[in-house]
């Protein structure tokens, strides 16, 4: 299979049928084979190519995709620790020509193995090291079965930083979602990365009771030159039943025998005068802890019309399984952080009124299906 072009725009990233769904609107689904990923954006991002400097001092490349929108800004660094080896070779000579020190023999790039293993944690200290902000969590965190390391800053002007660091590949991909302070968390944004494999299908990983990782086949569409009907190799010009290909089409499906997946519409209907309670809760508990769980952001609305305006809040997370949800559900439940900021919120009496949870799928004819 021949990939396409760099960077190539399939489509708007999947819009959900909600009054007030605004926050979606006009973001791309943006997939870049070179890089491996794709992720969401709110428009075609900027390309900055700069040298990244690793633990051990070796120069390799990297590539930092960022839009900014309005008072936020989204950006995907990738770090090419795919040529680390040459890297540290050239690194070497380069000493050896300076300093007249270096031995031939060591000269071999074989340092560049324990660059690779601490890359995560690297960047992670980077990140640190810049004094921006007071860092609010920093722990594990994975995506797609993928691991790393996630970190929240909360900035003097109020402003929030959510940042994910995962190692695929020898490919470093940091996101980087910055928002103001009254906004809600990026989620369109974080939750939107994918990693690619060298025939551009997602990667995702399971893990089994003793930790072992397996990889599993997911519904994602990949960028290729295949007929989308038969999978034979085709021109961007025709397709098996003889119309043109409008060019922006999607081909190459990967589809798994059946999509379990399922999304979760809740609304919450809080107290007189306590929707704003129940808005901090989310934006600096609950929504990290359900990416904890296992739950995936799709977003966060409050209706624009009175009187549903100042008391509620209505979002829609996403689960694996019918059964991933009760297990998600049960696992945040018990968490000792949400129960003891739970019990903290409700010291001046109780902010939640009703909540109401509907388990909804697209249908055929939804963007992105």
């Amino acid at each position: 299979m021949r990939l396409t072009r760099i960077g190539k725009l399939m489509l708007l990233a999947f819009g959900l049928v909600l009054p007030g769904a605004a926050y979606a609107q006009g973001w791309i689904k943006y997939v870049n084979v070179e890089d491996r990923f794709i992720v969401n954006f709110p428009r075609e991002p900027d390309l900055l190519e700069v040298d990244y400097i690793t633990e051990a001092g070796a120069t390799i490349p990297s590539r930092i995709y960022s839009v900014e929108n309005g008072n936020s800004r989204y950006a995907l660094t990738v770090v090419d620790y795919t040529v680390a080896e040459q890297a540290h070779v050239a690194r070497c000579r380069r000493l050896e020509a300076e300093l007249d020190i270096v031995s031939p023999n060591q000269c071999r790039g074989r340092g560049h193995l324990a660059d690779i293993r601490g890359a995560t944690a690297f960047e992670a200290w980077n990140i640190r090291q810049r004094n921006s902000g007071e860092i609010t969590y920093d722990a594990f965190g994975q995506i797609d079965g993928i691991p790393g390391h996630q970190i929240q800053i909360l900035h003097p002007d109020e402003s929030r930083s959510f940042i994910g660091i995962y190692l695929l590949e020898r490919r470093l991909y940091v996101l980087e979602g910055t928002v103001p302070g009254d906004a809600p968390p990026p989620g369109l944004f974080q939750q939107s990365l994918g990693m690619l494999d060298e025939m551009g299908r997602a990667v995702r990983y399971q893990s089994d009771a003793e930790g072992n990782y397996s990889r599993v086949r997911t519904l994602f569409e990949y960028i290729g030159d295949e007929d989308p009907i038969t999978g034979e190799p085709v021109t961007d010009a025709s397709a098996s039943d003889g119309r043109l290909r409008d060019p922006r089409e999607r081909t190459g499906r990967w589809v798994p025998e059946a999509s379990t997946r399922v999304y979760e519409l809740r609304t919450y209907t809080t107290e007189e005068g306590k929707l704003e309670n129940l808005l901090t809760l989310f934006r600096d508990h609950a929504t990290r802890l359900f990416v904890k769980h296992g739950m995936t952001h799709v977003g966060y609305w409050v209706p624009q019309d009175s009187p549903r305006s100042a008391n509620t809040l209505i979002y829609i997370v996403a689960h694996d399984t019918r059964e991933a949800a009760q297990a998600n559900w049960a696992a945040f439940r018990e968490d000792p952080e949400w129960r003891r900021v739970a019990e903290e919120s409700q010291a001046n009496g109780r902010i939640v009124a009703n909540i109401e949870s509907v388990f909804i799928e697209a249908t055929d004819f939804s963007p992105g299906q």
